[in-house]
């Protein structure tokens, strides 16, 4: 049974490190890691859904695909949508619409927008991630995984060193005999 506790204990401890991984580091290698926070891409992106994003050429979208892409200079947030058209004139522009939606958007998204292509998404790790963006997340997201294998660690040395002085003291009292 202990045994059993401490595997699930290092595999959340290696999943909570992985998605502060992929949050942090992730738009340094080029990957954008976003949760999803309206139903407009259900059933295939559920709300609180993590989505991975990867910048690719305008060029390179086809129709069929879900791409990130910022609706406008004004508005920060960010959509999530599939491309349902494409349109060339003197840019590449997208026409796009959420699954869940009964019409496309009302705007189309010039290229100049476009952030990247969904590579991967994975259920309600979403929630996860959007937690570790907080000061609180990420304190508890690196602390405590951090504090845990630093006491694994000072664990199996004190009983590394515990061994060594019993032999010693095994072998002192041998001599003597």
């Amino acid at each position: 049974m202990r045994k059993i506790v401490e595997y699930l204990g290092c595999g959340l401890v290696i999943l909570v490190m992985l998605a502060a991984v992929l949050t942090y580091l992730g738009p340094h290698i080029g990957w954008q890691v976003d949760a999803v926070l309206s139903g407009s891409m259900e059933p295939e992106l559920k709300v609180g859904s993590l989505v991975v994003t990867r910048f690719v050429e305008p060029e390179d979208i086809a129709v069929g695909d879900i791409i990130t892409f910022s609706p406008g200079s004004a508005d920060k947030n960010q959509v999530t949508h599939r491309v349902v058209g494409i349109g060339h004139s003197s840019a590449i522009y997208f026409e796009t619409k959420g699954d869940a939606n009964d019409a496309p958007d009302p705007t189309t998204v010039p290229d100049w927008n476009l952030i990247g292509k969904v590579v991967f998404a994975v259920s309600y790790w979403g929630y996860i991630t959007e937690f570790i963006k907080t000061p609180l997340g990420f304190l508890l997201a690196v602390v405590i995984p951090g504090t845990v294998i630093i006491a694994v660690y000072i664990i199996n040395i004190w009983k590394l060193i515990s061994q060594r002085k019993k032999s010693e003291l095994d072998e002192a009292a041998e001599e003597k005999i």
